[in-house]
């Protein structure tokens, strides 16, 4: 009976530890938190590596795209700003017209949602895109000197210095 018991006991501490292995086994294949396939991250961690982003982007540091920077042109009254595909206007002062392209199309201006016809004046603080090189651009009307913020390729008639 001692012998019936005694294999009894070595069988149940069998089963028990084939459980756990089978249970360790089964956890660590499932991405237990800590595992290499789910592995714990600390908060420090976290900090130090929004820190490095946030320090490149400080440095200037390059990233996808090469958009131009923003320029301002003073226009005399009577010049013009020939803008090319891509280029986007912004008038901060003076009475600016706008100029349709070679096909009779106007300005599309994408802070109203409208188009700005041949000889229309354009609004202050209002974003124009030319969406073609088919000579679109603005007039400075009236007698005061306009100045325009610019992005992208431009010219001006009858001056040496052109686009940037």
């Amino acid at each position: 009976m001692k012998q019936s018991r005694w294999k009894m006991t070595a069988i149940g501490i069998m089963i028990v530890l084939g459980i756990l292995t089978s249970t360790a086994l089964a956890a660590d294949s499932t991405g237990q938190p800590g595992s290499a396939d789910d592995p714990i991250v600390t908060k420090s961690y976290v900090d130090q590596v929004k820190e490095e982003i946030l320090q490149e982007v400080r440095e200037g540091s390059p990233t996808q795209g090469t958009g131009s920077a923003l320029v301002v042109e003073a226009l005399n009254p009577g010049e013009s700003i020939i803008g090319f595909s891509g280029t986007e206007f912004i008038v901060r002062t003076g009475t600016v017209t706008a100029i349709e392209g070679s096909n009779g199309d106007g300005l599309p201006d994408i802070t109203s949602g409208t188009n700005i016809s041949q000889g229309q004046t354009v609004a202050h603080n209002h974003l124009l895109l030319i969406p073609r090189d088919d000579g679109r651009g603005l007039k400075v009307e009236g007698n005061q000197t306009s100045y325009i913020m610019i992005r992208g390729e431009y010219t001006i008639p009858g001056r040496e210095v052109q686009s940037q």
